[in-house]
């Protein structure tokens, strides 16, 4: 049985609001204008002062998915290679954030072919601050083969679960995702977050 990965979605959301009152008994003539970094009214007499200067950095963080035997070992099993029906694989999805900053509020959503794939309950595990940034595959399975195990609810504390009650697709999701929320997730600077679950072929 072959595994055709499905369509798998991370969203990072980074949101900045501010909130200041106008003085009592003065009208604050430019609320609602641009951030433009410096106060566009002159003379400043509205008391509302300069904002700092605000500064986005980008970077595209790598979504894989990788298979493994359901052993200890971290046997991987090849990109469309075939599989005994009833054989059961675990999968592993980690995002690597090489990046010098914590990536915050990220959502991830993988859709498992009920056709090809029974998933097994109770199989959700996570790591998100073991494993550094570009280890080997095989690390990665091990540090998450032994890490945090999830239930399979949607709730507020753990920050997977999986809804089998979806068709034609399992859904498995990770972080606040929307209609799954899901405890926050977050990535510290220079760390992989994995996940593993389990899965029979049919």
């Amino acid at each position: 049985m072959k595994r055709k990965l499905q369509p798998i979605t991370v969203i990072c959301a980074l949101a900045l609001c501010f909130l200041l009152p106008a003085a009592q008994g003065r009208a604050a003539v430019n609320i609602g204008t641009a951030n433009m970094g410096t106060d566009p009214t002159s003379p400043d007499n509205d008391f509302i002062k300069d904002s700092g200067t605000l500064t986005i950095n980008s970077t595209k963080l790598a979504v894989i998915e990788k298979a493994f035997l359901d052993d200890n070992d971290g046997t991987e099993v090849t990109s469309g290679s075939t599989v005994v029906k009833g054989t059961i694989i675990k999968f592993v999805i980690y995002i690597d954030n090489t990046t010098t900053s914590q990536a915050s509020d990220v959502r991830l959503v993988d859709l498992l072919d009920e056709v090809a794939f029974t998933y097994q309950a109770g199989s959700l595990k996570w790591n998100n601050n073991t494993t550094t940034s570009a280890a080997p595959p095989a690390t990665i399975f091990n540090d998450t083969n032994y890490g945090v195990s999830l239930t399979d609810a949607i709730s507020s504390t753990d920050v997977g679960s999986a809804d089998t009650t979806q068709t034609p697709n399992d859904r498995i999701t990770f972080g606040a995702v929307t209609d799954q929320a899901n405890a926050t997730m977050n990535i510290p600077a220079g760390k992989i977050a994995a996940f593993m679950f389990r899965a029979r072929a049919n």
